[in-house]
């Protein structure tokens, strides 16, 4: 792990892609089947328009020293730092040996509609891996939430792991061993860089 990939200047565009591969398979009956390895990561694009030397410098630096597709580093991606939802307490994990698409929570305020949104990104104390929530989730009067997450935990977390609501950092490596820049006068550079989660 080589640290935290540098965000100023922040990217003009990110992209941000899911890749959860399928096996497909149509019968002559034309009947599809399918059937799905369980695995999921990010893919995220980042572009760059217009930088100085003096602002492209620290983003060049810290690319090469990767040193291709070698290193990881972690990367709060812009527009995303923050939830949707509520995300108020101190929220944790709720009971060990959690599996699927379904994670106990606790310690959140009490009976809060919207304590995390659909499309919020949550992280885990004790892995890398980044999840979504697809559903809205709500806290009782205990302050227990179960969120709908993707894809399926890919780990069982701790009884009292903490989860990450704010700042989510995703664990990224570069997808490509060569990196390109393009240059253009007066000495402005376009820069565009493909990451995959790594986990």
């Amino acid at each position: 792990m080589s640290g935290a990939f540098p965000l100023v200047p922040a990217p003009n565009s990110i992209k941000i892609q899911s890749l959860a591969p399928t096996r497909v398979s149509v019968a002559h009956s034309l009947r599809r089947s399918t059937r799905t390895t369980g695995a999921q990561r990010w893919l995220v694009t980042a572009d760059w328009m217009g930088l100085t030397r003096v602002q492209f410098a620290p983003i060049q630096a810290f690319v090469i020293a990767q040193r291709g597709q070698w290193d990881n580093f972690t990367m709060l991606l812009p527009g995303h730092k923050a939830p949707q939802g509520v995300a108020t307490g101190t929220p944790l994990v709720n009971g060990a040996g959690q599996s699927g698409r379904a994670l106990a929570t606790k310690g959140w305020s009490a009976s809060v509609t919207g304590i995390l949104k659909a499309g919020d990104f949550i992280g885990l104390t004790g892995q890398t891996k980044v999840y979504m929530v697809t559903a809205d989730a709500s806290s009782d009067a205990g302050g227990n939430a179960t969120l709908t997450i993707e894809p399926a935990l890919m780990g069982s977390p701790a009884d009292g792991a903490a989860l990450i609501v704010r700042n989510v950092p995703f664990t990224l490596a570069l997808a490509s061993d060569t990196i390109e820049m393009a240059v253009q006068p007066p000495v402005l550079y376009n820069f565009s860089l493909s990451l995959l989660e790594a986990y």
